[in-house]
């Protein structure tokens, strides 16, 4: 099956270009706001809590790898430069190819390979309950991530968050989703974050640390936050697909 069936649209492209700019601005301010507050030690702009994976991941499902990565990549990098004036190379690689290709348009292109519904066959009634719940986890890991930052904890700080972004399945586990999409879902979400993490490290010896301090210090923080920030991502897809496909923003269900 090609992408091209798989994209298939209710509506015309002009809604997903403006969705594009929709994604990338929230991308920008959400990765703007998780950079200051929980940027590596060693590297600016490897923020252990990259919350913004989950509207990459969306936006390249949703979108389209294109679209996805323009909103994804150059999301991440006014990130960047707003958070720490990241304008060099290692920035390039760290933010709007890591953000851009591994997180955003590399989903779109292995849900569209593998034919995943985004839906994951949640049904319509949840989707009031499934916004104030997401809204609700995001408020809570950014509050506490800021209320965890003026105790100078360093790197420990960051795993009160992370924990509480793991309780995201407990939070919906109300919800019944499919479970072959989901379980082939999970698995992009994984392979993703990893590649976008290998990425980052390659950014951050690119900006003068040895590969074992750049593994350490930014690639395992930087898997591990991505990963379950791309988690939240999926039910935010299962949550929303079918609402986005009626105003042409996601595709229609892909036929088998």
């Amino acid at each position: 099956m090609s992408n091209r069936r798989y994209f298939n649209y209710a509506g015309g492209a002009a809604v997903r270009n403006a969705a594009t700019i929709v994604f990338g601005v929230a991308i920008w301010l959400l990765g703007w706001v998780m950079m200051t507050l929980t940027s590596s030690p060693i590297a600016k702009g490897a923020a252990f809590l990259w919350l913004p994976a989950a509207l990459q991941l969306m936006a390249g499902v949703w979108l389209g790898p294109s679209r996805g990565l323009i909103a994804g990549g150059l999301g991440a990098y006014a990130a960047g430069i707003t958070a720490y004036g990241g304008w060099g190379v290692p920035d390039i690689i760290m933010n709007p190819v890591a953000g851009g290709l591994a997180n955003s348009m590399l989903p779109g292109m292995l849900f569209a390979l593998f034919k995943i519904n985004p839906d994951f066959e949640i049904k319509r009634k949840d989707i009031a309950i499934s916004f104030l719940l997401i809204v609700l986890l995001i408020g809570l890991v950014i509050g506490l991530a800021l209320g965890l930052r003026s105790f100078d904890l360093g790197p420990i700080g960051y795993a009160p968050p992370f924990l509480l972004l793991l309780l995201a399945p407990i939070v919906f586990r109300r919800f019944r989703l499919s479970g072959g999409d989901f379980a082939l879902a999970l698995l992009v979400c994984i392979f993703t974050s990893a590649l976008s993490a290998a990425i980052g490290v390659v950014g951050t010896m690119v900006a003068g640390q040895p590969l074992m301090a750049a593994f350490i210090g930014t690639g395992v923080g930087w898997f591990l936050g991505d990963t379950v920030s791309c988690v939240l991502g999926l039910y935010a897809l299962g949550a929303f697909t079918e609402r986005a496909r009626d105003v042409g923003v996601a595709p229609l269900a892909p036929s088998s």
